[in-house]
């Protein structure tokens, strides 16, 4: 003779049509956003990336190929996004998938931190340690903070995403 099991946790949870509308049409907005800035922002990276000056093969690609797949993760958080809006019906929302999908903005997010940290570390270390030839290098320095700041956007990107989940999804209150 044992306990029964618990009831399960509702699947769906109702909400006022007019937070549902909200809610489709900010998550709509905010991942238009973060797909067209990470469209735009990776011919902007190229362009600007040649105003670093040269660095070791090695940290070069490894720190661009963790930029690139930073902004992969920006435009991941995008689609999860876009895709929270097939979730909230008129007056529910289906907290399971809602919430996975909330998880996986999180995931990406802090992968883009790990990936942003690493490619800064290793554009850094690049640069510091460039080789030095007998003519002075003639460094575009307002390129390269210009290039700095254009690899943070997609740590700023995620954050938008997430940020934008939290406050919009956030987990149902118990009472």
């Amino acid at each position: 003779m044992g306990y029964p099991p618990p009831p399960l946790p509702p699947r769906y949870l109702w909400i006022p049509a007019p937070h549902a509308h909200r809610i489709r049409t900010t998550c709509r907005r905010v991942a238009l956003l973060l797909i067209s800035a990470c469209l735009v922002l990776v011919p902007l990276l190229a362009l600007l990336g040649g105003q670093l000056p040269p660095v070791y093969p090695a940290l070069g690609v490894f720190s661009w190929t963790l930029v690139g797949t930073s902004v992969v993760m920006a435009v991941l958080a995008g689609v999860f996004l876009l895709t929270v809006r097939h979730h909230v019906s008129a007056e529910h929302l289906d907290l399971q998938k809602v919430g996975e999908l909330r998880s996986g903005i999180v995931v990406a997010w802090a992968l883009s931190l790990f990936m942003t940290m690493s490619a800064f570390s290793g554009l850094s270390l690049g640069v510091s340690m460039a080789p030095l030839s007998s003519e002075p290098l003639d460094i575009s320095w307002p390129g390269v903070w210009t290039l700095m700041l254009a690899l943070t956007m997609p740590l700023v990107l995620t954050s938008i995403a997430l940020v934008t989940g939290r406050r919009l999804l956030g987990s149902p209150r118990r009472p």
